[in-house]
């Protein structure tokens, strides 16, 4: 294995910020009311960027948290304690404010609360279905379910969403970074990285494949593919891979040669995707969903690697500034949704108060123009980027200072760089 000087990929650090918007954008399409067809269907494959996501953790893991050699630069439970110190405060954060944001908006009712049940988007509902899915659950079924995001195991409830439902995400990235200290190491120290690399895909195209043959659309199913961390493992397991493949001086060089018609090939899974799901989207929603556009994830991601730092001293520091507030952006902006198409109504109404009262189109009452998307997006990004550097970094350096004083050492002696 070729030593390669350590560097920041500022490439990566926009690609994940693009992929949150594009999480965002995704999450909010609905609201709008006139947006195109071909928009909608490109926003639409938003879990593309979420795939994208998960393997670029692993890929920027392997790159700082392992050595030269590919070995844990620390031991494996202060790897993990100082990463879910960054993960902690992010996701108590934005579910304390999906809790007040939810009493504000809803009443307490005795009979229960409401709960977002997985439905398959291509699979038509029963009216039994409709019906169950319409009923609340218990109290008690809703506190166990903050007991389970209290302790970041949400993502294994398999049978709906509550609260803030992008934070299955930051559940499913805990038991990854917990697998990391074992498996790590040991994926870099493969030599036909190429073999385990397909395998890795094959079995994470496995469980769609099973899915989907067994006719298999109902609604646990579809929280086990869409989050179950186990199932959604091998995206992060590829982007450690890809960074043992990009030690490979033969693959680096061939992805600086050629890194725009690669980006453009990767960039192509996108209207496969849309293609697919058109073709026939209850058969190839699983697939294109879990699995099938993986080297179409990988070849974005390793062309994004060669490109490198910016001239300007303050573009390098927002392209850090914006990366490191990707995860923020994804977990905050779901309990916004609701408040914000509120807000956004309301104001649109004063403004065209009176056209809209004369109007004989309920629908104008309620219709939110594609256009408001450019200032919704801006303001998750503000309010992410203040969380992020007023909030989750002290707390996070907080936590860090009071973990045991042995974790705070490296496991391996460093070698101290000249200046």
């Amino acid at each position: 294995m070729s030593t390669i000087k350590r560097q920041r990929y500022y490439g990566l650090e926009w690609l994940r910020f693009l992929m949150a918007l594009w999480m965002v954008a995704y999450h909010f399409g609905g609201i709008y009311s006139d947006m195109p067809d071909m928009l909608r269907g490109v926003i639409g494959m938003g879990f593309f960027a979420t795939s994208t996501f998960f393997m670029l953790s692993g890929f920027l893991l392997a790159h700082v948290a392992l050595d030269h050699a590919g070995e844990m630069k620390m031991y494996g439970p202060a790897f993990v304690a100082r990463r879910l110190c960054n993960l902690y405060p992010i996701h108590v954060m934005t579910m304390l404010l999906s809790i007040g944001l939810l009493l504000l908006q809803y009443p307490i009712r005795p009979e229960g609360v409401y709960v977002y049940f997985n439905t398959h988007p291509y699979y038509p509902l029963s009216d039994e279905a409709r019906a169950a899915f319409a009923e609340r659950i218990s109290w008690p079924s809703a506190l166990g379910h903050i007991a389970l995001q209290l302790t970041l195991l949400q993502a294994w409830e398999p049978r709906f969403l509550w609260l803030n439902g992008a934070s299955w995400s930051i559940s499913a990235l805990l038991f990854f970074y917990a697998c990391f200290p074992w498996l790590a190491p040991r994926l870099m120290r493969l030599q036909r990285w190429g073999l385990v690399l397909l395998g890795v895909w094959g079995l994470y195209a496995l469980g769609p494949l099973v899915a989907t043959l067994a006719g298999s659309f109902d609604y646990v199913t579809v929280g086990v593919l869409h989050r179950n961390p186990l199932f959604r493992l091998p995206e992060f397991l590829t982007g450690i891979l890809l960074y043992r493949a990009w030690q490979s001086e033969r693959v680096s060089e061939l992805f600086r040669r050629f890194r725009y018609p690669l980006l453009a090939a990767g960039l192509c899974g996108v209207p496969i995707g849309i293609w697919l799901l058109k073709l026939d989207g209850l058969q190839l929603y699983y697939l294109t969903h879990n699995g099938l556009l993986l080297p179409f994830q990988g070849l974005v991601l390793l062309s994004v690697c060669t490109f490198g730092a910016p001239e300007s001293a303050t573009i390098r520091a927002w392209a850090q500034r914006l990366g490191e507030s990707a995860l923020c952006i994804f977990a905050l902006h779901t309990p916004l949704i609701g408040p914000t198409a509120r807000a956004t109504r309301w104001l649109l109404q004063r403004w065209h108060e009176s056209w809209i009262a004369d109007s004989s189109n309920a629908a104008l009452k309620f219709a939110i123009p594609l256009w408001t998307m450019a200032f919704h997006l801006a303001l998750i990004v503000v309010l992410a980027l203040l969380m992020q550097r007023f909030v989750v970094a002290p707390m996070r350096h907080w936590m860090e200072a009071r973990l045991p004083s042995a974790w705070q050492q490296r496991r391996l002696p460093l070698v101290i760089a000249k200046a």
